[in-house]
């Protein structure tokens, strides 16, 4: 990965981060307001003022992350993909969830502005909107976030869950005053939403095969211009060319170091709803050492064999990024009676923590070789 992408992608990552936790904290603030908790003691603390500069921090880390994404070289969003929900080639249903609390979190900063001319009553409306925002950035953050299964990802949105959770209980089942009305229904609706998302989330995202649902076959975070078939296109001698997509399903295994210190990984993976086939990457290097396990990649193979109709193909990896999702790309040649064709692959593979492996491949014939190195 080259150091513009590394930037890219970890501004992104700690921007998303930092504007859902100072969104957090607003709400929190918001919540804290209504239940009235002021003290002496705490040289009022909770204030509106600080709300509101907590949120205005919020939405400039906001901006942050959605420029970093923008610019990203991996993800190669359009502009129509940042801005308009449901046409992202990328995990399409999530992104939108975060482009539409961005645009509601644009509306309610603009009625704050507008208050003296729509009135407190139409403001406090759609101020209790920002609840809505928190639990779709929270969905939005736990589908696509590439960090969602770290232990401190899950401390992150559990530990919000439950604060955002508790005040927002307290608020509505025990008012802070006899002119606020209690709402014990919506309360334990509130409970069963929070139940049926910490099980969706252990069941889907947390899980090693979300970057293919998520993706709902169309597409695997490869730029958008890139045409990709949504099914193998069937040709006499060659069920890969012109260009191909499909699932990825298999099991990583790795050696122990040998006595020069070299590890081997490899990925035996078979292509689902594609062209028939398999894929075998292997890599070798030596251990970075610490508690992630990583390999720094010295050389690498990656071999993708169809049916007896199709023809092998080979080559090593040309890029290689990611923690427990991988983004890699290669250019393979022809082997045999294909020794003059080369295909271009792009692979996002997940690996699980019991080394099964789940992605997506896509493939697109030429002679065009990658920019960057492993």
């Amino acid at each position: 990965m080259n150091i513009w992408g590394t930037v890219t992608w970890d501004i992104a990552r700690a921007g998303g981060f930092a504007a859902y936790i100072l969104l957090t904290l607003s709400v929190a603030i918001g919540l804290a307001l209504t239940l009235h908790w002021q003290s002496a003691r705490w040289l009022r603390l909770i204030n509106s003022e600080i709300h509101n500069f907590v949120t205005l921090l919020a939405l400039i880390f906001t901006v942050v992350h959605v420029l970093a994404v923008w610019i990203d070289p991996f993800t190669r969003f359009g502009w129509n993909e940042i801005f308009i929900p449901f046409v992202s080639h990328y995990r399409p249903t999530w992104m939108a969830l975060g482009i539409v609390s961005l645009y509601m979190g644009l509306a309610i900063g603009l009625s704050t502005w507008l208050r003296p001319y729509i009135g407190y009553a139409w403001w406090r409306k759609l101020h209790v909107l920002t609840l809505l925002i928190f639990g779709l950035v929270l969905v939005h953050g736990i589908a696509t976030g590439s960090d969602t299964s770290t232990w401190w990802g899950v401390i992150i949105y559990g530990s919000s869950v439950l604060l955002i959770g508790t005040l927002l209980w307290q608020r509505l089942y025990w008012p802070a005053n006899a002119q606020s009305s209690a709402h014990p229904v919506i309360a334990v609706l509130v409970l069963v939403a929070t139940l049926i998302g910490t099980v969706w989330t252990v069941l889907g995202p947390l899980q090693p095969g979300w970057n293919v649902l998520a993706n709902n076959g169309n597409g695997s975070g490869i730029a958008s211009g890139v045409s990709v078939a949504k099914s193998a296109v069937k040709a006499p001698a060659n069920s890969f060319l012109p260009s191909f997509t499909g699932q990825l399903q298999g099991q990583m295994t790795q050696s122990t170091p040998d006595s020069n210190g070299v590890t081997t990984l490899q990925l035996h993976m078979t292509i689902l709803n594609g062209p028939q086939g398999t894929v075998q990457i292997t890599m070798q290097g030596q251990g970075r050492g610490g508690d992630d396990g990583g390999l720094v990649v010295a050389s690498s193979l990656v071999t993708l064999g169809g049916s007896q109709s199709a023809a092998t193909y080979s080559g090593p990896l040309t890029q290689i990024y990611g923690d427990r999702l991988w983004h890699m790309t290669a250019l393979l040649k022809g082997t045999g009676t294909g020794s003059s064709q080369q295909i271009q692959v792009t692979m996002d593979v997940q690996i699980s923590r019991s080394g099964q492996c789940a992605g997506t491949i896509t493939g697109t014939g030429g002679t065009n070789t990658p920019g960057s190195s492993v």
